[in-house]
């Protein structure tokens, strides 16, 4: 210890220690190194190689030019030599960068070096970063029962969205709007992302959707549906949504009478704020229903891909059915066959279509939900608003649980690409959906390499596909069609094994006008005569020889009007040339008893675009490539137009909370108005009410002129006395004249008003 100076206190030598163990202590503590006095830089091991260990520089060298690899080598050597150092070697792949090391000797010396050479462009001490692996782990608990998002029971039978999640596409951006009984937005797994904005209640015409309890305790749909999508991730509760990152509103209409026209705003409810529409439910699946939107409806759903979300169109995603044991086919859905439709049908854990499902021709795609009881149902947020209920289940089933799980991932895909129109969500869906072995299903293969069943659609949705293929996908031309003439035929179809047969065709002048060349939906509309509807089954060929069934027989429909303008569709042909003959085949499968259907008329329709079968092919072959996720990893992405500027029309929706406060606060207004009024007028007229002063006096005379004799006695016509200045009272003006004559002017009314004794003068 050095000696301490006369006169030097004896406590300082501590406080000088203990301010040096302080600042060493922040040294530690601190993101940047703090300048300790007598001791090196960094204390605490902050180098890169942890404590102990020798520190480290990165170094950028001023490179000659034509210098070559080994000219810099030699560089390095030397710099390294002159500042006490070791060079450990270039650094990966870039030139004229190298690694030095220390040897023991003081860093402080090496920086000094380092900072004044005059062949180093750039260097920097490594330090150790703080790094943490993007891996998933989530804290819901019913996330492991969650099979559907990542199975490890059976592998490869799940939606292949961890990989998605893991590149930070969550649906961030996107609003998806459950149309159904309601949303319970207050429940933990969705209040953090509702949107109030997109949200309404038809059948109570309020902005709240809140489902109400019921008897059946079943209005619990929509807010399992919306779980499914949207369920907040990490809080702890529940479960985790496909697009755990986006916005999830709610339009309630099915807990109630439900009519054409409100089907048609909840349609285009919100359109320019809601993105997805998300729509769990269609006719009755009883096997002999044949309905779908009625006029408005279809005008809707018409209107919301043309203007909805900024001119790119809203996305409807429908379910399929769950008529699947009474032999119920979708194309007898009107929502499910409509062009402007994602239609998405069911299969198990297994892969196979449960007993449920409908099949049909207009069917896109398909996607998990439960099955048998030996199979796992889907976990998912649930409401509590009932006895029993706990906010969440995993016995959420049917093509009601797919159709929310689709919507999901169609939020991923408009997260990487805002701007993909409805149709581009269709085509990627087409592309990427994934053919799988079921020895339940068939595969036809179209002309254009596409394979589809009527048990599955094109396949499978793949979310790490979906999502890769929007972020390089190029839209689509615009949607070209072809109406046929309404084709009256009155021709009697037969008994199987016979059949009836129709034909149109399509000739390459008819398509000129449109441009069209290849197709993407097929549609015919058909009036037909029949004592028993479900006895007919009716099939359409595409010119390639693509066979479509799209009326199946069913043996519960005994309707005996048949189809009067009734529309099927078909997909199986998508991609494939439009050009050339169509056929209309029609089988009665029923009893010789009955008379024999009639096939009044028919029209075909054709929708497609000007790309060719080739440029299909390409396209095709530029999605595979993007399935290796390099452009997703690399952030690369088609810019956007920027859509429409289409104004919302609705103002925004106030929350019922807030709707209540308000009409509180406006009670409370008035009442305080009412209270006011009354004391001023109280106030006002106080003299009034002083009857006691008002005997025989000239100061009352103005309420004596308008009384009953006997009123001011016995205290009855109360209501005579009390002059209520409704207007201007000109006779009180004139009674107030008189008084102040009768008592000399303005002085005798100073020195008599109110005095019961007028002879007390001036005492009073």
């Amino acid at each position: 210890m050095p000696p301490r100076s006369r006169g030097e206190p004896r406590w300082r030598p501590a406080l000088e220690a203990l301010l040096l163990l302080l600042l060493r202590t922040l040294a530690c503590l601190w993101p940047m190194p703090l300048p300790v006095p007598g001791g090196p830089a960094e204390p605490c091991g902050a180098a890169a190689g942890g404590a102990g260990a020798p520190p480290l520089w990165a170094v950028e060298l001023r490179v000659p030019e034509g210098a070559s690899e080994a000219a810099l080598d030699r560089q390095a050597e030397e710099l390294a030599a002159a500042a006490g150092l070791v060079n450990v070697g270039r650094i990966g792949e870039l030139r004229g960068h190298y690694l030095l090391g220390g040897r023991g000797e003081g860093p402080r010396a090496a920086e000094a070096v380092l900072a004044r050479h005059a062949g180093v462009r750039w260097h920097a001490r490594q330090r150790l970063l703080k790094r943490a692996k993007r891996s998933l782990h989530f804290n819901d608990p019913k996330f492991p029962q969650q099979w559907h998002l990542s199975n490890r029971k059976s592998p490869g039978m799940d939606i292949n969205v961890t990989g998605v999640w893991e590149r930070n596409v969550t649906g961030h951006g996107v609003t998806v709007v459950v149309v159904d009984d309601g949303v319970e937005h207050t429940i933990k797994d969705i209040q953090p992302n509702y949107s109030p904005e997109g949200s309404y209640d038809l059948n109570s015409n309020d902005p709240d959707p809140m489902p109400h309890p019921d008897e059946e305790n079943g209005n619990h749909h929509g807010t399992r549906c919306a779980g499914e999508i949207a369920a907040v991730s990490n809080n702890s509760f529940c479960a985790v949504g496909v697009a755990y990152g986006s916005r999830i509103a709610g339009i309630r209409v099915l807990d109630g009478p439900l009519t054409d026209s409100m089907e048609a705003v909840a349609f285009n409810k919100h359109y320019q704020i809601n993105d997805i529409y998300s729509c769990s439910w269609g006719p009755d699946d009883d096997g002999k229903t044949v309905d779908g939107p009625h006029q408005l409806g279809k005008a809707a759903l018409q209107h919301g891909v043309i203007a909805g979300r900024r001119g790119f169109g809203s996305i409807f995603v429908v379910a399929s059915g769950n008529g699947g044991q009474h032999n119920d086919n979708c194309n007898y859905d009107g929502y499910a066959n409509s062009i402007y439709t994602v239609t998405i049908g069911a299969v198990d854990e297994m892969g196979y279509m449960p007993f449920y499902a409908e099949e049909c021709a207009s069917m896109l795609a398909v996607t998990f939900s439960g099955g048998d009881k030996l199979m796992r149902s889907i976990a998912t947020t649930d409401w509590d608003l009932q006895r029993g209920t706990t906010g969440c289940t995993e016995g959420h089933t049917g093509t009601s649980a797919a159709a929310p799980l689709a919507a999901g991932m169609i939020a991923l895909m408009l997260q990487v690409r805002p701007c993909l129109t409805w149709r581009d969500v269709q085509h990627i869906i087409v592309f990427t959906a994934t053919k799988y072995e079921d020895h339940r299903a068939q595969w036809d293969t179209n002309q254009a390499g596409l394979s589809h069943s009527h048990q599955h659609g094109f396949g499978l949705l793949n979310a790490w596909r979906l999502v890769n293929a929007a972020k390089v996908w190029e839209s689509v031309p615009y949607l070209a069609s072809y109406v046929s003439p309404v084709l009256k035929e009155n021709r009697v179809i037969p008994l199987e094994p016979r059949r009836l047969e129709v034909t149109w065709n399509v000739t390459e002048a008819d398509l000129d006008l449109s441009g069209m060349r290849t197709l993407e939906h097929v549609a015919v509309t058909v009036s037909i005569t029949h004592p028993r509807r479900g006895n007919l089954e009716i099939r359409l060929l595409c010119p390639s020889g693509m066979e479509s069934l799209i009326g199946t027989a069913r043996s519960m429909d005994s309707d005996p009007n048949g189809f009067v303008d009734w529309t099927f569709s078909t997909v199986r042909c998508w991609g494939e040339e439009a050009q050339g003959t169509y056929r209309l085949v029609i089988h009665d499968v029923g009893d010789e008893a009955l008379r024999a259907g009639v096939l009044l008329e028919w029209q075909l329709a054709l929708y497609g675009s000007s790309w060719s079968l080739a440029g299909i092919k390409v396209r095709q072959r530029l999605l595979e490539e993007a399935m290796s996720g390099r452009f997703l990893d690399a952030g690369f992405s088609l810019p956007c137009p920027p859509g429409l500027k289409v104004p919302e029309q609705e103002p925004y929706a106030i929350p019922a909370n807030t709707l209540k406060t308000l009409m509180l606060l406006g009670c409370l207004a008035v009442f305080w108005t009412i209270y006011y009024t009354l004391e001023v007028f109280l106030s006002h007229n106080k003299g009034a009410f002083d009857l006691t002063s008002c005997r025989s006096t000239q100061a009352c005379l103005w309420f004596s002129k308008r009384r009953a004799p006997s009123s001011l006695e016995d205290g009855t016509e109360m209501e005579e006395t009390i002059p209520l200045y409704v207007e201007e009272d000109v006779e009180v003006e004139t009674e107030t004249e008189q008084l102040q004559a009768g008592l000399g002017g303005q002085e005798g009314l100073k020195s008599t008003w109110g005095c019961p004794d007028p002879g007390q003068g001036e005492a009073c």
